[in-house]
């Protein structure tokens, strides 16, 4: 039935739509992210999701044939959004204004200003099929300078997409009138329409057009502009598709488009240093990467300085009654994976630190109730406030592009320093590009050993300003790390680790999954639900942080269906929010939060509470910047053992007393822990009875590690009964 269902539907949608059908937008009724994704493997860009009575509507731009399949084959609840846009859009709004149209249009305006005003300057990068120009705005001198960044603003790749159009004019007018100190400091360019043909079509024949206007040779037309980049282009059917009717059809080749190599060529000729890509709607700061959920680009501390985060967002959206307060800000596949599209290409091939706002969230109207987020109201004050909230980004993004290490995001944010952003299963350690490569990392086990590690040449990302080093660690539980060869070194500790392993006793809620980052569990819920950890000791540490591997099933249509990160310093009775998972990331990636609330805290614990939200974590642990285990200690006391060989099934281990509280471990030749215990201040010894825990341990060698005031005593015992 499903395989049925999929050929029709691939057929409706690669067939040419009857002459006059409208495009118009579909509330379409699915089973959670799995229903999202496989909308978007069928060819349909999910423009928006709403919570109803039972499930979601995922919001669909479709031909009247693509609705009649989906009505018919298995997809509940499909009805029309909002007023449906009868026949030709028309060009007689206050605001809005098509590209031709004379004396007012986008082409005319442009050439008036640049008439008016010396630091316009209007040139065409190229031409369209239909022959129109694809016009770049440059403000300030008329020539290059190699001083001089180039920051580039773009709008309208995607033709229905009006507002993203409007922000980019009202940016040229706001920097030529306002802005003459970043004018003599930066080459800043506009392309207020990098998609000419399909926004002139939506104002004389289809409002909701949404591709250039390419005859694909079957009847269809049009090519996604933002899935036709040559970087990952094709890379899959659910980031783009091959099929030509649909919304996001690729295209026959990378960069087939004449818009798209225009832009191609503007990189070569003027590669920006940072550049922001406008589109609606959707409340959202993107950055790369999008092609692949889990995939985190090497400048990632770059991008969150200036996008923010859910807890200190860099866009707050002021339109009344929009669906979200701020723009949630995270990589592309936090909304849906894309391939072929410009931030990563523009990343990829220049090393543009490249940004996709999709422009307000939408909101209601008290005339209609509820309006579809492409058809914007055409009222001047409410363009403005989208203008006015999104200035403050575009402001610190060209300030950027003087110096990218130290990009200062609108809300005071710096890029976090070069550290180490994982230590197990994966040893990731975020070092700047600049700097001398790391030969090899330095690897304290939970067992005590110290190996070293080398860094092969696959297990690099190279960034514009940072460069992410990866090891796999997996085959031993690293404790602590240290990066050899950067400087004075970077070093890290683990002070705790757990994740739902038979081992890993006194965590509270969820339930064990099979979905492991490491080892063979993980915690996972899909309801509203906290999971609580133990009390870990930090007394005495600082620089703390804490590490977990993450994967996640949501929609940032929906960031009310969330996760929370929360710390405490007093064992639970007081809790703050340190991070909020949003959106969707189906794929195991790692998270540090920096805790400097938790430095010397005798009682911390973590917990993560799903909000109606499907989450799954593993490889939790506290850790530390500031560590000594590789600092050469004292030779420490010697631990006594009762008997050795133990031939009986009870051994005493005794060490001298101590002044702080023994951590005891004991181990198997392989790494596998079979005791981790933290005994009373003052104990000097430990009763390991053989027989106990999940049966009678084997004859073998094995490795009995004690921490002590700052020491670790390591003593061999064979079992030989």
């Amino acid at each position: 039935m499903a395989r049925r269902f999929t050929g029709i539907l691939i057929l409706a949608l690669g067939a040419a739509a009857p002459a006059g059908a409208q495009l118009r937008p579909l509330a379409v009724r699915v089973s959670g992210p799995a229903g999202l994704d496989s909308l978007a493997r069928l060819g349909f860009e999910v423009a928006g999701v709403r919570r109803v009575a039972g499930g979601l509507e995922a919001i669909v731009v479709a031909s009247p044939d693509a609705e009649r399949v989906l009505a018919s084959r298995g997809y509940a609840g499909v009805s029309p959004v909002g007023a449906p846009a009868a026949g030709p859009a028309g060009d007689s709004f206050t605001v809005f204004r098509s590209f031709d149209k004379p004396a007012t249009g986008i082409r005319a305006t442009l050439a008036a200003w640049a008439a008016a005003n010396p630091l316009i300057h209007v040139d065409s990068i190229g031409a369209t099929l239909e022959g129109r120009p694809i016009l770049a705005v440059k403000l300030g001198a008329a020539a290059d300078a190699p001083d001089r960044p180039n920051v580039l603003f773009m709008g309208t790749h995607h033709a229905r997409e009006w507002v993203s159009t409007e922000v980019a004019m009202m940016l040229i007018r706001w920097l030529a009138d306002s802005a003459p100190a970043l004018l003599a400091t930066r080459d800043i360019w506009v392309i207020p329409v990098e998609n000419p043909d399909g926004y002139q079509y939506t104002f004389t024949t289809d409002r909701f057009w949404r591709k250039n206007r390419r005859p694909n040779g079957d009847g269809t037309f049009g090519v996604d502009l933002n899935r036709n980049y040559p970087e990952f282009w094709g890379y899959d059917d659910a980031g783009s598709s091959g099929i030509t009717g649909t919304e996001i059809y690729r295209g026959p080749g990378p960069a087939s488009e004449p818009e798209t190599q225009a832009v191609v060529a503007f990189h070569a000729a003027h590669p920006p240093v940072v550049s922001v890509s406008y589109h609606t709607y959707s409340g959202l700061i993107l950055y790369p990467y999008g092609f692949r959920p889990g995939a985190l680009a090497p400048d990632l501390p770059l991008f969150r300085a200036l996008g923010g985060t859910d807890l200190n967002p860099a866009v707050r959206d002021s339109v009344p009654s929009s669906f979200h307060a701020y723009y949630h800000p995270g990589p592309g596949w936090n909304l849906y994976p894309t391939n072929g599209e410009y931030t990563d290409w523009a990343y990829r091939a220049h090393g543009t630190l490249a940004f996709t706002p999709e422009l307000t969230s939408g909101c209601c109207t008290p005339d209609s109730g509820f309006y579809y987020g492409f058809t914007f109201p055409d009222d001047s004050a409410l363009v403005a406030r989208v203008f006015r909230d999104n200035l403050p980004f575009a402001v610190a993004a060209i300030a950027a592009a003087g110096n990218p290490a130290q990009a200062m995001g609108p809300t005071g944010a710096l890029p976090t320093p070069a550290r180490i952003e994982s230590i197990w299963p994966e040893a990731w350690v975020s070092l700047p590009s600049s700097g001398p490569a790391p030969f090899a990392l330095s690897v304290r086990s939970a067992s005590g050993i110290l190996a070293t590690r080398s860094l092969s040449a696959d297990s690099l990302a190279h960034g514009t300003v940072r460069t992410l080093w990866r090891s796999d660690l997996s085959a031993d539980q690293a404790r602590a790390l240290r990066v050899e060869g950067v400087g004075g070194g970077i070093a890290g500790e683990l002070l705790s680790l757990a994740g739902a392993e038979d081992a890993d006793l006194g965590w509270q809620g969820w339930t064990r999954s099979n979905e492991a980052a490491a080892g063979s569990w993980s915690w996972g819920t899909i309801v509203t639900d906290t999971l609580t950890s133990p009390v870990v000791e930090l007394a005495g540490r600082s620089r703390l942080w804490l590490q977990f591997w993450t994967k996640h099933r949501g929609s940032t249509f929906s960031p009310e269906q969330h996760g929370l990160v929360q710390v405490s310093r007093d064992s639970g009775a007081t809790w703050a929010t340190v991070a909020d998972v949003v959106g969707d990331g189906p794929a195991w990636y790692p998270m540090r939060v920096d805790l400097p609330t938790l430095n010397d805290a005798r009682g911390a614990r973590v917990r993560f509470v799903s909000v109606d939200f499907t989450w799954w974590v593993d490889a939790v642990g506290f850790a530390s910047d500031s560590t000594a285990a590789f600092v050469a200690l004292p030779p420490p006391a010697a631990l006594e053992v009762s008997e050795n060989p133990v031939r009986g099934n009870q051994v005493w281990i005794s060490w001298p007393a101590g002044v702080g509280t023994p951590r005891l471990g004991i181990y198997t030749f392989t790494g596998e822990r079979l005791v981790s215990t933290t005994l009373p201040l003052g104990t000097t010894e430990y009763d390991w009875d053989l027989t106990a825990g999940s049966g009678r341990v084997p004859n073998g060698a094995y490795l009995v590690v004690l921490e002590l005031d700052g020491r670790v005593s390591r003593r061999r015992l064979f079992v030989t009964r």
